[in-house]
C-alpha cells in the first residue's frame, strides 16, 4: 500500500509541480520585486518636481482611428505636463474611414501645444512611426497608440524619470485596461455581457500584474523584454542611433528593445510604473487570438535575430532569450499534454474518480498560484486600481481558464512562426480554416478543369479515334 501511495505521489506530483515551477516561482520573484519597490516608495514620493520641461514629441500611428482618436487626444490635452512643451504628430497610413475629418475637428480645439497630421501613401505601423520620428523635434520621442488614453500625470512622470536618470535610454509606461462597463470618453455606464465582462476584467488583472509587478521586476534585473507598443519613450539621440522600427518581424517593439539593450549596454531600459496609459479591452475572442498569436510569433522571430542574447537560462540579470523560451515553451509543454491526456486517462485504466480528482487538483493548484499573484498585486496597488482589484475578489477562480485559453492562442503563434509567412494582421482559427478549405477547393477545381479533364478528354478522344 505504501509503495502504491509513493508511486501515485511521484507520478501525479511530478506533473502537478509544473505550475509551481512556471508560475509559482515567478510569483515569488514578483513578490520580492514588489517588496523592494515598496521600500523605494518613500524616496519616489520625495522626488523633486521638474524645473525644466523639455519638448516631448508624441507620435500616434493611426489607421481607421476615427472612433478612438478623440479619446487619445483629449487625454493629451488634459496632461499636467505643460502643453507648450508637447508636440503631437498623428501619422495616418491610408485610413478608409473619417480619420482625416476627425483630425480637422481635433486641431481646432484649444491646446497650448501643436497637433500635426501626416498622411502616408502606404500602410504599416512601423513606417508610420518612422515617418513621425523623422518629422519630430522633441528631446524625448514617445509612441502612443491611437486607441489609448494617457493618465493625467503620464507625461510628467515619464519625463521626470528621464531627467532623474541620465543613463535611461528608453522606457515603457504601465498599461492598464479601461473598465469594460464605462464609456472612456463620456464616463457613462455600458451594459456588458457577463462573460465579456469576465474576460475584460481578467485582461485588466493580467496587464496590471504584468506591468506594475512583472515589468518592475524586469527593470530591477535589467531584463525588460519589450518596450510596449502602446506607450514607450526614447531619448532622441538614442533613437536616431538605432534602425528605429523595422518590419522584419511582427513585433517591431521587441526587436527595437533587444537592439537598444545590445547597442547601449552602458544605459538602461526600464518600466516607469507611475506613468500609466489606458487601453480598451479586447473586443472579441478573435481579436484576443490575433493579438496573442502576434505577440508569441514576434518573440520567436526576434529571438532568432539576436543569438548574442542567448545567455544561460537561469541568469537573473540581463535579457535571456533561453530563459524566456524555456518558460514559455519547454516547461509549458505539460499543459499541452494535460489538455489532451486528462479526458482520456480512464481509457488507460484510471478510474473516472481519479481522473476527476487529478483535474480538480491541478485546477486548484493554478487557483492558488493566481491567488498569490492577486495578493501581490493588491499589496502593491493603491487608489482606483486597488478599489477595482478589491471588487474582483473572485478573479483567481476565473484566471486559470483565461490563461489556459491565452496559452493555446500563444502556442498557435509558435506554430505559425514555423509554417506561415510573416504577417502583422492575424485572424481567428475558424476564419483561417474556412479560407484554407476554400483555397483547397479552388486548387482542386482548377486542377480538374484545366489539367485533369482536358487530359482525360484527350485520352478518351484518342481511344475513340483509334478504334
Amino acid at each position: 500500500m505504501t509503495d502504491q501511495l509513493v508511486g501515485f505521489a511521484l507520478f501525479w506530483g511530478v506533473w502537478m509541480v509544473v505550475p509551481l515551477l512556471i508560475d509559482g516561482v515567478t510569483a515569488v520573484a514578483y513578490l520580492s520585486a514588489a517588496i523592494r519597490a515598496g521600500r523605494n516608495k518613500v524616496a519616489i514620493s520625495k522626488r523633486k518636481p521638474l524645473k525644466a520641461f523639455p519638448l516631448v514629441s508624441i507620435i500616434i500611428p493611426a489607421y481607421n482611428g476615427a472612433s478612438v482618436l478623440p479619446i487619445c487626444l483629449k487625454a493629451i490635452r488634459e496632461q499636467t505636463y505643460p502643453g507648450s512643451s508637447i508636440e503631437v504628430l498623428v501619422v495616418d497610413n491610408r485610413s478608409t474611414d473619417s480619420t482625416r475629418s476627425v483630425m480637422a475637428r481635433e486641431q481646432e480645439l484649444p491646446f497650448d501645444g501643436t497637433i500635426s497630421f501626416i498622411s502616408l501613401p502606404y500602410k504599416g505601423k512601423a513606417g508610420a512611426l518612422n515617418a513621425g520620428i523623422h518629422h519630430s523635434r522633441g528631446e524625448l520621442i514617445l509612441n502612443v497608440d491611437a486607441d489609448t488614453a494617457l493618465a493625467k500625470d503620464a507625461l510628467y512622470e515619464m519625463v521626470r524619470a528621464f531627467e532623474d536618470d541620465r543613463s535611461l535610454a528608453a522606457a515603457t509606461g504601465a498599461v492598464e485596461v479601461f473598465p469594460p462597463d464605462r464609456d472612456p470618453l463620456t464616463g457613462e455606464e455600458i451594459e456588458v455581457h457577463p462573460l465579456r465582462n469576465a474576460i475584460a476584467q481578467a485582461e485588466f488583472v493580467e496587464y496590471y500584474e504584468g506591468f506594475r509587478i512583472g515589468r518592475q521586476y524586469q527593470s530591477q534585473t535589467n531584463s525588460l523584454f519589450t518596450l510596449a507598443g502602446a506607450f514607450s519613450a526614447f531619448r532622441r539621440d538614442v533613437m536616431l542611433r538605432t534602425f528605429m522600427y523595422d518590419q522584419r518581424t511582427v513585433s517591431e517593439d521587441t526587436d527595437l528593445t533587444f537592439y537598444i539593450a545590445m547597442k547601449f549596454p552602458e544605459m538602461r531600459v526600464k518600466a516607469i510604473v507611475d506613468s500609466v496609459v489606458f487601453v480598451h479591452p479586447t473586443a472579441t475572442l478573435s481579436e484576443l487570438y490575433a493579438q496573442r498569436v502576434r505577440w508569441q510569433r514576434g518573440q520567436i522571430e526576434v529571438a532568432a535575430l539576436y543569438p548574442e542574447l542567448e545567455r544561460h537560462p537561469f541568469r537573473i540579470r540581463g535579457i535571456s532569450i533561453a530563459k524566456s523560451l524555456l518558460v514559455d515553451h519547454t516547461l509549458a509543454f505539460p499543459r499541452v499534454v494535460w489538455t489532451f491526456l486528462l479526458p482520456f486517462m480512464f481509457l488507460l485504466g484510471y478510474p473516472v474518480e481519479v481522473v476527476i480528482t487529478a483535474t480538480l487538483g491541478l485546477y486548484l493548484i493554478y487557483v492558488g498560484v493566481e491567488a498569490l499573484y492577486y495578493i501581490v498585486a493588491l499589496w502593491a496597488s493603491e487608489g482606483e486600481p486597488r478599489r477595482r482589484l478589491l471588487s474582483l475578489w473572485w478573479i483567481p477562480v476565473f484566471m486559470p481558464l483565461y490563461r489556459w485559453t491565452t496559452f493555446w492562442f500563444r502556442f498557435s503563434g509558435f506554430l505559425s512562426a514555423l509554417r506561415e509567412p510573416k504577417q502583422w494582421q492575424v485572424r481567428d482559427p475558424l476564419s483561417e480554416s474556412y479560407d484554407s478549405l476554400r483555397r483547397m477547393a479552388v486548387v482542386a477545381l482548377t486542377f480538374l478543369t484545366e489539367s485533369f479533364m482536358p487530359k482525360l478528354a484527350a485520352i478518351i478522344g484518342g481511344v475513340v479515334r483509334f478504334r
